[in-house]
């Protein structure tokens, strides 16, 4: 708008100058100023003509402007009412904000008190489940303490498996002992056909057995040989020791297709727990037999059926030596070679029954006299003989322990044993 109105200006000026101009060579009348003044009139002709142009154009571009305008004021008030939704919806938003606010802070504060008082029952259901817990836990324990009185079940459980196998042992032999007596009956009734003819030779022939033990016993009431009573005397030192175990020298029952039966014959204390059952507790052998009874049954838990036999078998040859022979045995030796010695002397049976049947046997033909030779001993510990007058050095004065063995048949089927060691004096 203004550079139209600026050229509107110009163009006026421009004119009113031509004009005056016009009229300045009007009033000399030259000839020369008339054409210059028909060139003035073309060009203020021409000057009006741009101007009524501009005048056109001028009006156009109002006329345009002010529609414009009326448009921008609508738009300013269109503007006008959105900015005022605008701030009223700010304004509700606020609002909105503040009440938010205040709900959440009340929120917030009735959610503390809910939280510290669920806190508080809480803690109260806490503690009463809680004391309930330690009281069923005590209420186990005390379920779980054992009762001294109560039997051992796993030992029950062995036993009765042993009785089991030993019933089955017997009815085989009963019924051994059936066919037996079904061909001893069969045999006596062949017999009785022939009694009826011995009997006259049998009549004949114990007159002559009359005869023959009065014979006898006049040569018996006259034997006074001095020989005849060395041989007596030999042989009653020569009736064996009180330790020495011989039934198993020869049987082979431990393979290792069988090592749980082996397991459980050691485990098998009855006849030993049938002994001390009297015997007090504060006694010195009883608390050796209880080391004995804990680690045995310690050990045989440790190995199951397919277990390796000869690890299962020093596994528990360890415990026989640690606590039967270098302890209670020892003592019991000793105690025996002091004299007056009953109870020992009790024990020591039991102790051979329980040792007997678990398959040992002793080396008992070791006999003092012999002399020591460190190949043919080396299941023997050899300690100095307190009293060797006489004797020859390396002479074997006393046998204080048998070694203990047992045989057994490894996996490749060969025929094998093991042994604890045994002790005896030498003469140094």
């Amino acid at each position: 708008m203004g550079l139209w109105k600026n050229l509107k200006y110009v163009l006026s000026d421009e004119c009113n100058g031509l004009l005056k101009l016009l009229v300045d060579n009007c009033n000399k009348k030259t000839d020369k100023n008339e054409k210059t003044v028909h060139d003035i009139l073309i060009k203020v002709q021409q000057t009006l003509d741009t101007q009524e142009v501009i005048d056109n154009n001028l009006s156009d571009t109002y006329q345009e402007l002010r529609e414009n305008k009326e448009a921008a004021d609508k738009i300013y008030e269109q503007y006008s009412d959105i900015s005022q939704g605008y701030d009223k919806i700010v304004s509700q938003m606020n609002e909105m904000e503040q009440k938010s606010a205040s709900r959440t802070e009340e929120m917030e504060k009735n959610f503390g008190d809910i939280v510290e008082k669920q806190n508080e029952e809480f803690a109260k259901r806490s503690q009463v489940l809680s004391s309930r817990i330690r009281e069923i836990f005590e209420l186990i324990e005390a379920q779980n303490v054992k009762d001294p009185d109560e039997p051992d079940v796993d030992e029950l459980l062995a036993r009765i498996e042993m009785l089991e196998k030993k019933n089955e042992e017997y009815e085989n032999q009963l019924m051994a002992l059936q066919n037996e007596l079904n061909r001893s009956q069969e045999a006596h009734q062949e017999a009785e056909k022939n009694y009826q003819a011995e009997k006259r030779k049998t009549f004949d022939l114990s007159k002559k057995l009359v005869q023959s033990n009065d014979k006898i016993s006049d040569l018996l009431s006259r034997m006074k040989d001095r020989a005849l009573e060395d041989m007596i005397k030999k042989d009653d030192t020569d009736a064996g020791s009180p330790f020495a175990i011989s039934a198993n020298k020869e049987k082979y029952t431990i393979t290792a297709g069988n090592v749980q039966i082996m397991v459980m014959k050691f485990a098998n204390t009855s006849v030993l727990d049938r002994f001390f059952e009297k015997v007090p507790d504060h006694d010195s052998y009883k608390k050796m037999y209880d080391s004995y009874q804990r680690n045995i049954r310690i050990t045989a838990r440790k190995f199951s059926a397919g277990a390796d036999l000869e690890e299962v078998l020093e596994a528990f040859l360890a415990v026989v030596q640690e606590d039967l022979v270098n302890k209670m045995m020892e003592a019991v030796s000793r105690k025996i070679k002091a004299g007056n010695a009953d109870f020992e002397e009790k024990l020591l049976g039991v102790l051979n029954r329980y040792l007997e049947s678990a398959g040992f046997y002793s080396r008992d033909e070791i006999k003092p006299g012999q002399m020591f030779q460190k190949e043919s001993f080396k299941d023997m510990e050899c300690v100095r003989a307190d009293n060797a007058d006489g004797r020859e050095q390396g002479e074997i004065v006393e046998v204080e322990i048998y070694p203990y063995y047992i045989n057994y048949i490894d996996k490749s089927g060969k025929r094998k044993r093991m042994h604890t060691q045994g002790v005896m004096a030498v003469a140094g």
